[in-house]
């Protein structure tokens, strides 16, 4: 059963009846169907209870009784949290929790308005865009901003697109007032004072842009419990003094049109998606403490691991009186 790494498994030693009863849990047959299959074949029926319980235990079936109506559009998805979680529901708290969930956006160019995109259609049921720019030809991209979009806001351009996305899917519950995650995807600047603002209320945040020919994702910033961008600043100063000063050329002079290949912002989006759904999943992503980084031309990621700075204000007690006072 499964094909890939982490998620085949391999049952052994079962006898051709019980391996008539596996191969009929297909979904069409339930328990008292699978009972009496087993009676037919010569197997007690209590057989179809252990194997039932086996599979469940290794997660490798579902129970069809946990299973909620699924829209159609999201079932790929509960699929998938399904393999991921092994959990008898089939991936349903999975889905509720994205549900349940809402992340801001930051930035809605041509990187971010995909992000937002993914993460709608992914489930998560409040996607706020914080993005009050127009939008530009150079944002169009197939997953983000059409081309009738340019000049109207980017959040104005975004909100039917992502109602579209999300197929439309009622969330149960009230919607939660403050974001459970923030996407930082700068179009102009580069997100630091958004940063600094973010680790002092607490909310984790994910980077997500492209630079020059390189798209960085990451880090995901868990404040007070794992490493920011000033960590990352810090550590770049002591390999080399003069770091802050091409931060300082790059905020003051932008290229006219900065680079944001079409095929690697789509990349950055698929990755920071992915990160943002596997925190709200409950795991913990590679961007914790890292980085992800794709650089053209041969689009193959690695990963940078970044610690926390001893000299940054977001690694210090909470009791001390400088905490979070630091500026970037």
């Amino acid at each position: 059963m499964g094909a890939t790494p982490g998620l085949g498994l391999v049952v052994g030693g079962l006898s051709r009846p019980e391996r008539a009863v596996v191969e009929a849990m297909t979904g069409a047959a339930d328990l008292a169907a699978l009972r009496e299959l087993a009676a037919e074949v010569g197997l007690d029926r209590s057989a179809a209870d252990c194997l039932t319980d086996l599979l469940l235990s290794a997660g490798a079936v579902v129970d069809g009784d946990r299973l909620g109506p699924a829209h159609p559009r999201r079932q790929p998805d509960r699929s998938s949290a399904a393999l991921l979680t092994r959990a008898p529901d089939g991936g349903d708290a999975a889905l509720a929790t994205r549900a349940g969930s809402r992340v801001d956006v930051h930035g809605a160019g041509r990187v971010g308005a995909q992000i937002a995109r993914l993460l709608a259609a992914a489930g998560v049921g409040t996607v706020a865009v914080l993005d009050a720019g127009p939008v530009r030809p150079a944002d169009v991209s197939p997953g983000g901003h059409p081309p009738d979009a340019v000049g109207a806001p980017r959040r104005r351009s975004l909100g039917p697109l992502l109602q579209a996305d999300a197929g439309h899917v009622a969330t149960a519950g009230r919607r939660p007032s403050g974001p459970g995650l923030a996407v930082l995807a700068p179009t102009g600047g580069t997100g630091r004072e958004e940063a600094a603002e973010l680790v002092r209320q607490g909310i984790p945040h994910l980077f997500a842009q492209v630079v020059e020919v390189t798209g960085v994702v990451g880090p995901l910033v868990l404040p007070g419990r794992s490493s920011c961008l000033r960590c990352q600043d810090l550590h770049r100063t002591g390999r080399d003094p003069h770091w802050p000063l091409v931060l300082d050329q790059a905020l003051r002079r932008p290229p006219p049109e900065p680079a944001c290949d079409t095929a690697l912002s789509a990349v950055v989006a698929g990755l920071a998606a992915t990160q943002v759904l596997a925190h709200l999943d409950g795991f913990t992503p590679a961007t914790v403490d890292g980085t992800m980084e794709v650089t053209l031309p041969s689009g193959l990621p690695r990963r940078r691991s970044w610690t926390r700075h001893p000299r940054c204000g977001c690694g210090w007690a909470a009791h001390d009186d400088e905490a979070a006072q630091w500026e970037m």
